[in-house]
């Protein structure tokens, strides 16, 4: 190539020689798919935990002042992270269906992303099971109290 570009033969000494040469690879984009199932185990989790720390701390306190209207804020925040779940173990799945397929990166990803949500998953089915069980038992508030008063005696 000559100083005006103008000549279509190739220069070895150019400093963008190789730069479209068919001879480079292109590592394939990450899928993803399997990023989002990620984000949405660990986000799911965070408002989780989150939200057991304000239940504990804050929440009572606003419950009170509010007359219970962050009752409904906090009924939002339960169902929430329920929701990223599921929505991340679809995420996965598809992510990894699509890296068989394609042979693209990200497979550790999917894979985590799957293993925080179904963990996340069952722990909420379980914990609803827990609940369903004392209620269907008749085990009210204060059975803790009642118990070790009775150990005490």
């Amino acid at each position: 190539m000559d100083r005006n570009g103008l000549t279509g033969a190739h220069d070895e000494s150019s400093p963008m020689t190789g730069l479209y040469s068919s001879t480079s690879t292109l590592k394939p984009a990450s899928n993803k798919f399997a990023t989002v199932s990620l984000v949405l185990g660990v986000t799911g989790w965070v408002i989780y935990l989150l939200q057991w720390c304000f239940d504990l701390t804050l929440g009572l306190f606003l419950a009170a002042l509010t007359g219970g209207l962050s009752a409904v804020c906090g009924t939002l925040l339960d169902i929430l992270p329920f929701m990223l779940w599921l929505t991340g173990i679809v995420g996965g799945h598809v992510s990894l269906n699509q890296i068989q397929q394609s042979g693209a990166p990200g497979k550790s990803r999917a894979i985590l992303g799957l293993v925080l949500n179904y963990f996340g998953l069952f722990f909420i089915i379980i914990f609803i099971i827990v609940i369903i069980v004392l209620i269907t038992t008749g085990v009210e508030a204060g059975w803790v109290e009642k118990l070790l008063l009775q150990i005490r005696k």
